[in-house]
């Protein structure tokens, strides 16, 4: 969570875990790494990472409107770490009085009393944004600066949780999960080593059985690194925040979670409620992206066709008067015997009669176009303004997306 040299070693997702940095100092401690950012998937995955980068910057002008967040071609998305900081050995300390946010924050993630005595005995500061960065680093002389990517930290040792809460309420799902994936780093430190032990192969399993293309499994590969030791709390945080299906996870396993989450299904919906709404925001920015281009090459078409009709209908008036002076330079006994048959410019067919009766359904042929075109022109120019209103709202869809997907990354909101 510090800003580390650029010669440390990094993970997958390119941030540098905690023990990295320690080890770079020369303190040894129990590491612990960088929760894995979820490259942003425009489909919805079985399960999400807690970055979601439905990245969703589109050009309107081109109306390349693929939000290629979130979403569809597996684009990296969003950076997003929840870490964990392990100093000495944990101490709880004396009970604290929680705020009423706290309370709040508690209650919404599903904990059970025990499960919100720990949260509330690590003293958490919900913050936003501005106050959040800096925050999730060590305390032992590394500059502060912005927490790479993350959005919240445990540490044990201080016994002190920090939760970034992004300012759009929409998004309060996405603070709610890491609040219990925080308050289950803390529950697995309280409980005792043959639990652990226990523990541990049961949440392998359990892993095991999710799907391969998962993503969770990422997000573990990239907080854990090179320290197989960090792997079974985040198993732990992971899967009890994140993973779900009927009759729970192994027995065992749901006997301790219960200890500490009251309704592990719902804390999961949780997870997956934020999770919807932004695969929701896409699909919409997706369908009304592709309404908005086909209305607009329709009426490119209907205007270029007005247009090619409008030079018809102006090249045959110019023939018809042409005609018209010529018949009238005639003789009498020249135009009585003079026949004429003409095929107008879309068609219509004017038989073989004679000359005066040819042009004068040719003029009244004149007199329906000079109708029938600002009429079609009303219709194609009522629809361009159409699209244009769409537009704007597809724009105002994409920078609503754009705006929330900056949210989960407190660094990124200025």
């Amino acid at each position: 969570m510090t800003s580390p040299p650029d010669d440390l070693p990094r993970s997958p997702t390119g941030r540098v875990p905690q023990w990295v940095v320690d080890e770079a100092r020369g303190v040894r401690v129990d590491p612990a790494g960088w929760r894995a950012p979820e490259p942003t998937r425009r489909r919805r995955p079985d399960r999400r990472g807690r970055g979601r980068g439905v990245a969703v910057v589109v050009s309107l002008v081109a109306l390349v409107l693929a939000v290629a967040w979130w979403l569809q071609s597996g684009a990296p998305g969003l950076q997003y770490g929840v870490g964990r900081l392990l100093d000495p050995d944990p101490s709880q300390g004396a009970p604290v009085e929680p705020s009423a946010e706290a309370i709040a924050f508690a209650q919404e993630a599903h904990l059970t009393e025990e499960g919100s005595q720990l949260f509330y005995n690590a003293r958490p500061e919900l913050l936003g944004a501005a106050e959040f960065v800096g925050r999730c680093v060590d305390d032992v002389g590394v500059p502060r600066v912005r927490a790479d990517g993350a959005v919240g930290c445990y540490s044990s040792g201080a016994n002190s949780i920090v939760v970034y809460v992004p300012a759009d309420p929409r998004l309060r799902g996405f603070a709610v999960e890491t609040v219990a994936h925080e308050a289950l780093h803390a529950a697995w430190d309280r409980l005792a080593q043959d639990e652990r032990d226990q523990l541990t192969p049961l949440l392998e399993a359990e892993l095991a059985a999710v799907a391969a293309d998962d993503m969770i499994h990422l997000q573990l590969a990239g907080s854990v690194g090179d320290h197989p030791e960090n792997r079974p709390t985040e198993l732990f945080a992971y899967l009890g925040t994140q993973v779900w299906h009927d009759g729970g996870l192994h027995p065992r396993v749901e006997e301790v979670y219960a200890r500490f989450i009251a309704d592990r299904p719902a804390l999961v919906a949780v997870h997956e409620g934020w999770g919807a709404l932004l695969d929701g925001l896409g699909a919409e920015v997706d369908a009304a992206s592709q309404a908005l281009t086909a209305q607009e090459a329709a009426n490119g078409q209907e205007r270029a066709q007005l247009t090619a009709d409008a030079e018809s209908v102006e090249f045959y008036r110019r023939s018809h008067q042409e005609k018209v002076a010529e018949l009238a330079a005639m003789r009498a006994e020249q135009r009585e015997g003079l026949r004429l048959s003409w095929e107008w410019w879309d068609g219509t067919p004017l038989p073989m009669a004679a000359a005066d009766k040819t042009l004068a359904k040719a003029a009244a042929l004149l007199a329906r176009d000079d109708v029938e075109l600002p009429a079609r022109d009303a219709v194609i120019r009522a629809a361009e303004e159409a699209a244009a209103a769409e537009r704007l709202r597809v724009q105002a869809l994409v920078d609503d997306v754009n705006a929330l997907q900056a949210q989960l990354d407190p660094a990124s909101v200025g």
